[in-house]
């Protein structure tokens, strides 16, 4: 199994679940509306249209048979903004997104988050016990290197170098028998640069503490004219 497909079906499960929550929300949202609405024009048909007091308040929650919304529902008196100014009324839940959240069935949204969650832990699981195997076409001793993905592993653990460094390997491992002229690097890392035989030397001295304890290889230096890097220092 492929990382990335482990990755695209566990966002898969959590954006449903989102999607599954949202859509009950939403769903319950217009079911507590049209309750209060058609309370509201029950209401209507018995009190007078344009009077608000305690007694219509009454009537408009006797009209409601939604439990949890009759003690939060409540009615509002504004215009309706004809000419005439007439004043109309309006039915309001008056439920918060919590409380909301507490009336829709998020059975399902809950079913695919646990469904997420175990597929995470499976996944973790999976690519621990079978770590990732290394589509390497250069290798040295236990070195191996990813043109592809321009990246070099050791026992399928990636190494990592700095950029100097990591262009510096990859003409290593390019170069017959992993012999290396000192001007031809040079030329290839600053070529602009006259002498950069010194910043050489510097990016060798740190190279090589790194490749002799991540993957025993060792750089030599021959005549002080080329770099070869072996996996054995030779005697």
């Amino acid at each position: 199994m492929k990382r990335s497909s482990a990755i695209v079906i566990f966002m898969l499960l959590v954006g449903s679940a989102l999607l599954a929550g949202v859509d009950s929300l939403l769903s319950t949202e217009r079911r507590a509306q049209y309750e209060v609405d058609r309370a509201l024009a029950l209401t209507l048909q018995l009190c007078e249209p344009d009077r608000l007091d305690a007694d219509t308040i009454q009537v408009y929650r006797s009209h409601i048979m939604m439990a949890e919304v009759r003690d939060t529902a409540y009615v509002t008196m504004g215009m309706d903004g004809c000419e005439r100014h007439s004043p109309t009324m309006k039915a309001k839940t008056g439920l918060t997104f919590g409380r909301l959240w507490m009336l829709s069935d998020q059975r399902a949204s809950w079913a695919l988050t646990a469904l997420a969650a175990l597929w995470l832990m499976l996944s973790l699981w999976w690519f621990h016990r079978h770590p990732a195997q290394v589509m390497a076409d250069l290798h040295l001793g236990g070195l191996q290197y990813d043109s592809q993905n321009q990246r070099f592993y050791v026992d399928g653990r990636e190494i990592h170098f700095t950029p100097m460094q990591q262009a510096l390997m990859e003409l290593f491992m390019a170069a017959p028998d992993h012999l290396l002229m000192q001007q031809d690097i040079c030329d290839s890392l600053w070529p602009k640069k006259p002498d950069a035989s010194a910043t050489l030397y510097t990016l060798i001295r740190r190279l090589k503490p790194i490749l002799e304890k991540a993957a025993g290889l060792h750089i030599t230096c021959d005549r002080g004219r080329a770099y070869h890097l072996i996996d054995k220092p030779t005697s």
